[in-house]
Parts: structure tokens; sequence; C-alpha cells
């Protein structure tokens, strides 16, 4: 099973795709709110799923240097 652990190193090592990720988070999560053209909302969508796995991936490599 995979354990999810917050390394905040790795947030604090990539300050724009962090600072991008809470951006883009904040910004779909109030999206009923604001109502954001399609497009838009679609490239946020393909933004948010970019910075996931980005995360992902340095969060894995960052378990496995441990």
């Amino acid at each position: 099973m995979y354990k999810c652990k917050f390394d905040k190193e790795t947030f604090m090592a990539y300050p724009l795709m962090t600072s991008l990720f809470v951006m883009d988070f904040a910004m779909l999560l109030f999206a009923p709110l604001i109502r954001f053209p399609v497009i838009l909302s679609i490239a946020l969508v393909c933004g948010l799923v970019y910075l996931s796995m980005f995360f992902a991936v340095k969060l894995n490599e960052a378990e496995q240097a441990k």
C-alpha cells in the first residue's frame, strides 16, 4: 500500500511550481463562483494534473532516496 507522506523540503525546493499549484487549486476550487470560460477551465485542469504528476514524481524520488 502506498504511504502518502508530505515532504515540505520538496515543495520548498520548487517555489514557482508550488505557487502555481496552490493558485491553480484555489482558482479551480472557487470556479463555480467565478464562472471561467470553458477553455480556461480546461487549461487549469490540465495544469493541475501536470503539477500533481510533477510533485508525485519528486516526492517519490525523495522517498526512494531515504
